[in-house]
């Protein structure tokens, strides 16, 4: 099912706007950086369960993976997947950090699997094959930064379990198209 995504201070707005239909609302902790610490990261996802949010995109800390403390980072994410789960939302760990290698990548992976997270995200195509390699079948994989249909056909042919856009009117627009031409297009490959 569809989310949109909105900033921790929008959530209260999204909600009387959507009126907590059939459109999910999802948003952010630690977000961009995944700077903050352990307990503004739990509070912020617990406050925001509460307020109606349905998906926690989780940034996790740069710092704390390079500097190899990853038992402190699986604590923080096993803190927000059982908010999650207790509250029967999704729990989305996004893997898009400049300063992370593959290593950490892959410790991420492994992190998101016992955690029992549902997504690892990226916006990056040139992690995927890593990504789907390390969550197998227990960690679904979301391709971000899709902005055309053929696009979120490549994803979705990769095998990411969905995609998600800052443009979801172009991308219907093509749709429509399509479908009015009876043709439908190739996935365009997706861009590094």
């Amino acid at each position: 099912m569809g989310a949109v995504v909105v900033r921790p201070c929008d959530v209260d707005s999204a909600a009387r706007f959507l009126n907590l239909g059939v459109v999910k609302i999802a948003s952010v902790t630690g977000h961009p950086s995944g700077g903050s610490n352990t307990g503004v990261k739990v509070y912020e996802c617990r406050d925001l369960l509460r307020r109606g949010v349905r998906q926690i995109n989780a940034y996790p800390n740069p710092g704390k993976l390079l500097s190899r403390q990853f038992q402190h980072q699986e604590v923080e994410l096993i803190q927000m997947a059982d908010s999650c789960i207790e509250s029967g939302a999704i729990l989305k760990v996004v893997v898009d950090n400049d300063l992370l290698n593959e290593e950490m990548k892959i410790v991420l992976c492994r992190m998101a699997k016992r955690v029992n997270a549902h997504f690892v995200t990226t916006t990056r195509p040139r992690d995927l094959d890593l990504l789907l390699k390390h969550c197998g079948q227990l960690v679904k994989l979301e391709c971000g930064g899709v902005e055309t249909l053929e696009q979120a056909r490549a994803a979705l042919h990769l095998g990411c379990a969905r995609f998600s856009t800052s443009v979801p009117d172009r991308i219907l627009a093509e749709l429509e198209k399509e479908k009015a031409s009876g043709r439908k297009a190739a996935p365009e490959p997706l861009s590094s």
